[in-house]
């Protein structure tokens, strides 16, 4: 009388095609999580970017002439847009020594990597027509968490995740 049942074989086989279906499971659900991230990350800016295109259309640009304080007009535009355009608050992180730009970054929220967004606005209304005044760089520093600004002029943009605003 024969028995029935699975011989070791059969068994290590079968175990062997449920690994590589794991496998490949792990492999395809980590890329999808990191491109959500990626879109995620891309609606907030896309956020971010509406709110300020909408304070540039009622006020223009985001400039101050150099002869002003200029900390007083910052706070009062970043007062401003918190106020009445964006959806979570930015804050002054750095005004520029030369009153040229400041740097801006989100009070609460982050990235899905946990960064703070970045906003660059270049605010020179000078006569300098090597810049752009009023032109705005919204940006993620990605899953690195490491900023590549330093090579966003040669349009490398490394796992950072950037929205630009033109003057208008």
């Amino acid at each position: 009388m024969k028995q029935k049942g699975f011989t070791i074989i059969e068994i290590m086989g079968a175990i062997a095609v449920i690994g590589i279906i794991m496998v490949s499971a792990a492999v395809t659900y980590n890329r999808v999580w990191l491109n959500h991230q990626t879109d995620v990350a891309e609606g907030d800016l896309r956020d971010i970017s509406s709110s300020i295109s909408s304070y540039m259309i009622d006020y223009g640009n985001i400039t101050a002439p150099d002869d002003i304080n200029y900390e007083t007009v910052m706070t009062e535009t970043v007062e401003l847009l918190n106020k009445q355009y964006l959806s979570s608050e930015l804050k002054i992180d750095k005004l520029a020594d030369d009153k040229r730009s400041v740097n801006l970054s989100t009070k609460v929220k982050t990235d899905p990597w946990g960064n703070k967004y970045q906003v660059s606005v270049y605010t020179y209304n000078g006569d300098d027509a090597a810049n752009s005044p009023g032109l705005v760089v919204i940006s993620s520093n990605g899953r690195d968490g490491k900023s590549s600004r330093s090579t966003y002029k040669d349009e490398n943009f490394g796992d950072d995740v950037i929205a630009v605003l033109e003057p208008k």
